[in-house]
């Protein structure tokens, strides 16, 4: 197998993943047929009656399946499964289970609602006679035992989970379905307030930026939309975030200078906001979050029902926390100030690289080690935030396996990820799990934190192999003709989606192994199999939430439209390919190396990731010899225009030949298009040694330049 050399760990083929404290061999599940009864109470029987109806509908004799009441029995030789919800458990959930009767308690109805998808789908995994194709492997044995979850609110932020029918199945929260209010809807609200006396006081000015968390507009404003779209909790109970804007402005107007607030720091008027409404609606839950101006505690105790998110931001990715790491030291020492305000500390994570949804990404054996840290420090909830609506590769499995951790931070993610894909896709099963754990394996035995917004350079240097890829790429591509139905669908699916990351790979080799062209002398020749990619990757067009490579400014169709822009040329010039072109000024990080600023390829306009040089420092130093060059009177040099990432064009460049000053060029020499900015200059190249050039940025200016070539042309 291709993956035999990257694999660390045993790959074991288990046929049931065992997330409970249970041990030893479950009994059997397997029956002539199932009864299924309540508790007598309300609760109980819901529940007993949704897994009736459920189990019924996917059995292929209806009449096997019973529902009985009171002290009915139903047939001697059925199974007996009895459901109660019992407010009072002290666990999660707890199993009684022999040969003959199998008894299941859970604590709320959510878990009931979870419980009874997993005894579906366990008791079609012993008998044919119940088909569940449309459900997930389970995630626990059904052993006699009890078992709490790590964390109480468990919200994988991918696709699958997104999907208001399915998030309950894996036992996951949803953004959508367990939140009044979410992120920045704070702010939505205010915007339908008559009274600008919601918005933040900085300056002495009312900024509609920010909000104002003493306002009493804002506070009815909220008040009235918790009553009108969730009530007062006697039904159901919600969750509301109440966040600032994402920046750092503070209110400071005499209200909230009152609260406590500085010009940086808002945690006094949120705190009080939240104990207002905490205390009008006990039912609700209420949580603000740990962060830019709120990111100290407030000086007193919240409400039972308010709580904390904590974003994991500065936090290494991937690999085991520690304190040895002064990022996580920090973090500690955060928590242990909020646990005195609350015990509801919930985290905010990454489980995503945000520049680059569509290359395969390693998440869950880092993700394991975090969230045991995580447990150990008292956390209660985590949302997970990843590539959301937009489609990611393995999105699924991800959120399979990242909701089981988080009800069992010692799940085995091996076995459930064999599981898994043995059981939604039996035809390319195994070939999709010796990938992916195979990739898991590889970044683990590096233990280098992941870029959580990095390119493909950036995936190259941590942990993506080209090799494995492109076999694996091949290997797909050839296994989709021998699927049908679902599985074929889902394969044609993840197929186009990465043909971008063997694109990315192309691109970023060049005319190197994997790469898009062949050299020509001075020249790069594209190869002709790059149009069959870019025709496989326009199959995007096909699915709803694959449009995207990255979560901001990543259209597939602005990303195909460069492609074809460097292929139109069919070949690209510069006579310093293969030469040296040295940086004399201080070189940002992952920019050490020089080599793209004469690869031959030229950048992509559309994402400073694709092709470009950058450096940030003010006076930015290039050089290159002639003594290579057999030809070449003109220099061509391409600056990249992105002003939402402070990158911006030279302001001036200084050309220097053996030492003297030969050329001088200002912003008005350049050809400016929307997102690049392009100067030309002759020069006799062959009648000087060396050349140097100089890029000076704005001294006011806190820019970065992005250069994709040093392009000599004769």
């Amino acid at each position: 197998m291709f993956l035999s050399k990257i694999l660390k760990r045993n790959l074991l083929l288990i046929i049931l993943a065992v997330v409970s404290c249970s041990s030893g061999k479950s009994p059997a599940l397997k029956a002539d047929g199932y009864v299924i009864s309540s508790e007598e109470d309300a609760a109980s029987e819901r529940w007993a009656e949704y897994l009736f109806r459920h189990l019924k509908k996917r059995a292929k004799d209806p009449s096997t399946v019973v529902l009985v009441k009171g002290t009915q029995q139903g047939p001697e030789n059925f199974k007996k499964i009895h459901i109660e919800v019992a407010a009072d458990l002290k666990h999660s959930y707890c199993i009684k289970h022999d040969e003959k009767r199998l008894h299941i308690r859970t604590k709320d109805e959510a878990t009931a609602l979870w419980m009874a998808y997993q005894v579906i789908e366990s008791i079609s995994s012993e008998d044919s006679k119940i088909s569940t194709p449309d459900l997930p492997p389970p995630v626990i044995a059904f052993n006699s035992s009890c078992f709490t979850f790590d964390f109480s609110y468990r919200g994988p932020h991918y696709s699958p989970n997104l999907e208001e029918d399915m998030a309950p199945v894996y036992g996951n929260d949803m953004v959508e379905t367990a939140w009044g209010l979410w992120g920045h809807q704070l702010s939505k609200i205010a915007a339908k307030l008559s009274s600008k006396n919601v918005y933040a006081m900085v300056n002495n000015q009312r900024n509609s930026n920010q909000l104002c968390f003493s306002s009493s507009e804002l506070y009815n404003g909220v008040r009235n939309f918790i009553i009108d779209e969730y009530g007062k909790g006697e039904t159901n109970s919600h969750r509301f975030m109440l966040m600032p804007n994402d920046n750092t402005l503070v209110c400071t107007c005499p209200l909230c200078l009152q609260a406590g607030n500085t010009n940086k720091d808002a945690t006094p008027a949120v705190a009080e906001f939240m104990r207002k409404l905490a205390d009008e609606f006990p039912r609700h839950q209420f949580f603000m979050t740990a962060y830019l101006t709120t990111h100290t505690a407030p000086e007193y105790e919240l409400s039972e029902n308010s709580g904390v998110f904590f974003s994991t931001i500065e936090l290494k990715k991937g690999v085991a926390l520690n304190m040895d790491q002064k990022e996580t030291k920090k973090f500690i020492e955060d928590l242990r100030q909020w646990r005195i305000a609350t015990p509801n500390l919930y985290i905010w994570d990454y489980g995503a690289n945000f520049d680059d949804y569509l290359t395969p990404s390693p998440l869950l054996y880092g993700l394991q080690k975090q969230l045991i840290f995580f447990k150990e420090n008292q956390i209660r909830g985590i949302f997970l935030n990843g590539s959301g609506y937009d489609y990611m590769p393995f999105d699924d499995i991800k959120t399979y396996v990242s909701g089981a951790l988080m009800m069992n931070t010692d799940a085995d993610i091996d076995a459930l990820t064999r599981n898994f894909f043995k059981k939604k896709y039996p035809v390319s099963g195994t070939l999709l799990a010796n990938y992916y754990l195979g990739l898991e394996a590889e970044y683990d035995s590096k233990n280098k934190p992941y870029n959580l917004y990095g390119g493909m350079r950036e995936n190259l240097k941590t942990y993506f192999n080209p090799e494995t890829f492109t076999e694996f790429y091949t290997q797909l591509q050839f296994i989709i003709p021998k699927t049908s139905g679902e599985e074929r669908v889902k394969l044609e699916k993840l197929f186009t989606a990465l043909t971008y990351p063997r694109m990315q790979i192309a691109y970023t080799q060049g005319h190197r192994q994997w790469g898009y062209a062949t050299l020509n002398g001075k020249k790069l020749i594209p190869k002709p199999e790059v149009r069959t990619w870019l025709a496989a990757l326009k199959n995007y067009e096909n699915y709803e939430n694959l449009n995207s490579y990255k979560e901001t400014e990543g259209n597939l169709a602005e990303y195909i439209g460069e492609w074809k822009e460097l292929l139109a040329g069919d070949s690209y010039e510069n006579q310093l390919l293969e030469g040296a072109v040295s940086v004399l000024s201080e070189k940002d990080e992952g920019f050490e190396k020089t080599q793209l600023l004469n690869d031959g390829t030229p950048g992509f306009t559309q994402d400073y990731h694709q092709g470009w040089y950058l450096n940030s420092s003010k006076n930015f130093r290039v050089a290159f010899s002639t003594e290579t060059l057999k030809q070449g009177g003109k220099i061509r040099m391409r600056f990249l225009r992105n002003e939402r990432h402070r990158i911006l064009p030279p302001k001036k460049i200084t050309v220097i030949a053996d030492g003297n000053i030969v050329r001088t060029f200002t912003k008005n020499d350049f050809t400016v298009s929307e997102n690049t900015a392009m100067v030309e200059m002759a020069l006799p190249l062959l009648q000087f040694k060396n050349i140097e050039l100089h890029f000076d940025q704005d001294p006011d200016t806190k820019s970065i330049i992005a250069c994709d070539e040093i392009q000599v042309l004769n």
